[in-house]
């Protein structure tokens, strides 16, 4: 019984084989998964990052209500983050501003979230270890247009 198993998984396997095999090679140009090949698909066009200065450029909307906000000037200047060093805590760290009302031209504090220490047990007015790295969240806003339109 074992050998007859043996025996026709053998053959199965040589037919599947032969089955498989080619009479000619496929150019790479030929391979994607749309009908004119991988090269077919546009470049998307370049587009340029906020040239405004913080604090003087107005609030982008968000995309949904739990969207974390654009950052809305450059930050170039800000960058990198360390463990030493956050500059983006000069203008938005909560204990510095009063209110959260934004207002063009003010500085928007964090909110209430951010704070309370690594893993929200510590100083509420200590900013939380999971939310130091601001750019994890928040990207500068451009002018690039969606490659593909949003039903969303």
């Amino acid at each position: 019984m074992k050998i007859k198993i043996l025996f026709i998984s053998t053959l199965l396997s040589a037919v599947g084989i032969a089955g498989c095999q080619t009479t000619g090679s496929v150019d790479e140009t030929d391979i994607g998964i749309g009908m004119d090949g991988v090269f077919g698909d546009p470049s998307p066009s370049t587009y340029d990052y906020p040239t405004a200065e913080a604090g003087k450029s107005d609030r982008i909307a968000k995309s949904y209500y739990t969207a974390p906000p654009l950052v809305p000037h450059t930050v170039a200047e800000y960058l990198p983050i360390t463990m030493e060093t956050n500059e983006c805590m000069e203008c938005h760290d909560k204990p510095k501003i009063q209110g959260r009302e934004y207002v063009k031209g003010k500085k928007l504090a964090m909110p209430d979230s951010h704070y309370g220490g690594f893993g929200g047990a510590g100083d509420e007015d200590e900013v939380s270890g999971a939310v130091y790295t601001c750019t994890l969240c928040h990207a500068p806003a451009s002018d690039a247009q969606p490659l593909v339109e949003n039903t969303f």
